[in-house]
């Protein structure tokens, strides 16, 4: 028998796909977007619940049943992107996660956040939780920072995560990747090239986004990602003004907005991420979606889509997010990369269970196409609702 686990704050599933691309079995999802509900709910398991975590009262699902709770709060409170509060009311449902630990008691929790949570506010937030773990002695818990990159996910993307577990010291999982590859023992980190390049090339303003592959897969990362699919969706564009499209063009790979700050009166001031043109032969940047725009396409004048954002967070193709298009962006840059939730899925099916799979999906096409039957559905079935609203356009 497999381990069980539950997903707070679950967004549109990035836990859960890795988990489920494991082997683990989904026993539920909650969280208060529905949006991300619906993609959740479509991909993963009927029972996704949309509700406020912040008066959930989580004894109505369970006691003591569940192997793993995993939980990724929002960040915004703790991100260097943005104006940070202390007192933001979403910062303390951190502690509504840590309550639901104290509940559920289940064998290992896991808690996820941006690298601020340990540094922001002069470390007030990180200090209370080292208080509220000392109050919690039935769990023996560890902390780390981890880069995305070192576990096949085609991103250069740190998060903060604690981990906590009853019967054993929780370590970080063992990396699978890393820039120098072998001459670390490792494979050599997936490039956004690797990731993307076997997607068909779209236009401005591309509001269907439903195409089909017009070109073999170039590498392992791109097969695996096709696996269940054949049919891409997702690949939405934006409808740039020529403004827009005029800082777009100048931007080349590598550089961001300080080529035209100052040029235009609505651009004064270079801010974290602005108008960034991602470089091929390397991971990505960190796949965000912020002030209307994520990275420039390294060769066409657009930002990435949001199924290149997908790629790039390691999401497969058959997993179809149910939002407008601007929703699916944030979906999708909010989640967990699904190949960094396999890595912890990893590490606690051999300790718990002796279960031992494979470090890569793809270096075993057997094994991934067994593990990740469950989420590789319904690719070929069409959206009811077409991924086409633009809600919002950088300036």
């Amino acid at each position: 028998m497999t381990l069980t686990y539950i997903d707070f704050f679950s967004g549109a599933g990035g836990w859960s796909c890795g988990f489920k691309m494991a082997g683990l079995k989904h026993i539920g999802a909650y969280d208060f977007n529905e949006s991300a509900c619906r993609t959740a709910k479509y991909n993963i398991s009927e029972n996704v619940k949309c509700v406020d975590l912040n008066t959930f009262d989580v004894r109505t699902i369970l006691d003591g049943n569940v192997d793993i709770v995993v939980g990724s709060p929002p960040c915004q409170g703790f991100s260097n992107e943005g104006y940070k509060n202390e007192k933001d009311p979403r910062n303390s449902l951190v502690w509504k996660f840590f309550d639901f630990i104290e509940i559920l008691t289940p064998k290992v929790w896991i808690f996820e956040n941006v690298p601020g949570f340990k540094t922001s506010y002069k470390g007030i937030y990180f200090k209370q939780l080292q208080q509220r773990l000392e109050l919690m002695p039935a769990y023996q818990w560890n902390y780390f920072i981890l880069n995305s990159s070192d576990y096949g996910v085609p991103q250069k993307r740190s998060r903060f995560f604690a981990i906590g577990a009853k019967k054993f010291q929780p370590q970080r999982p063992e990396a699978t990747h890393s820039k120098l590859g072998e001459v670390l023992g490792t494979d050599k980190a997936i490039s956004l090239w690797e990731s993307i390049s076997d997607l068909p090339k779209i236009g401005i303003g591309e509001k269907k986004g439903i195409f089909e592959y017009d070109k073999p897969a170039e590498c392992e990362y791109q097969k695996w990602a096709r696996l269940g699919s054949n049919i891409i969706k997702n690949h939405t564009s934006q409808n740039h003004s020529q403004r827009v499209l005029e800082k777009i063009k100048s931007v080349p790979m590598g550089s961001g907005m300080e080529v035209f700050v100052n040029k235009y009166q609505e651009n004064k001031v270079v801010y974290c991420g602005g108008y960034r043109r991602a470089v091929k032969d390397e991971p990505s940047y960190t796949a965000y979606w912020t002030r209307g725009m994520t990275s420039i396409h390294p060769e066409e004048h657009r930002f990435l889509s949001p199924r290149e954002c997908a790629r790039i967070q390691s999401f497969p193709d058959s997993f179809i997010f149910q939002g407008t298009t601007i929703e699916n962006y944030t979906q999708i840059c909010n989640a967990v990369p699904p190949l960094v939730a396999r890595s912890f899925a990893r590490s606690l099916l051999k300790v718990l269970k002796g279960i031992d799979i494979p470090a890569i999906p793809w270096n075993s096409t057997k094994t991934v196409e067994n593990n990740d039957k469950n989420i590789l559905l319904k690719s070929n079935e069409v959206l009811e609702k077409p991924n086409y609203l633009q809600l919002k356009l950088p300036v």
